[in-house]
């Protein structure tokens, strides 16, 4: 079989995502790389760049990225246009080379550290306190209180009412 008539026979980017979201904080101006980390970014950076193909995940693994670049979108479009250009080995060592282009549509999201200040630093946490420790009496009472004073100030009302006996 020829090169013309392999490369319309096989797709070497049949595993690669043509679509994917990236999640921006408007404001601080970072974009999210997974699982928690936001990277500072500008557009057509390589920063974002390497966002975006750590955003394909896998795919890429299959086949040899050659070139990356982005392809020119109005900045207020939310998205962003990726041209890749891989190669693969196929049939009887014949190397395909395919350009091909990846949208990445660009959601909001505010970050933790920015949504931290605009809550004003407001914080929500459970916590529990076990003992396994047989108390006497006093020390029970003593470390409920102590126990129910701290939970009052953190939340200005207890949970539930204790009984003093």
């Amino acid at each position: 079989m020829c090169v013309a008539c392999l490369r319309t026979q096989v797709d070497i980017t049949e595993g690669i995502p043509k679509q994917g979201v990236l999640y921006f904080c408007r404001n601080c101006e970072r974009y999210l790389q997974p699982p928690n980390h936001w990277v500072a970014a500008q557009l057509e950076s390589r920063e974002l760049l390497s966002v975006c193909l750590k955003k394909l995940g896998g795919g890429l693994k299959t086949v040899r990225l050659i070139d990356a670049g982005f392809v020119w979108t109005e900045p207020h479009s939310q998205r962003i246009k990726t041209k890749l250009t891989v190669q693969k080995e196929v049939l009887n060592g014949a190397v395909l080379q395919q350009v091909f282009v990846v949208e990445f549509i660009v959601k909001n999201h505010m970050c933790d550290d920015c949504h931290r200040v605009e809550a004003k630093d407001f914080w929500r946490a459970c916590v529990q306190i076990r003992q396994k420790v047989k108390l006497n009496l006093l020390s029970r009472i003593t470390c409920v209180t102590i126990a129910t004073e701290w939970r009052l100030k953190i939340s200005g009302e207890p949970v539930y009412k204790l009984d003093r006996r």
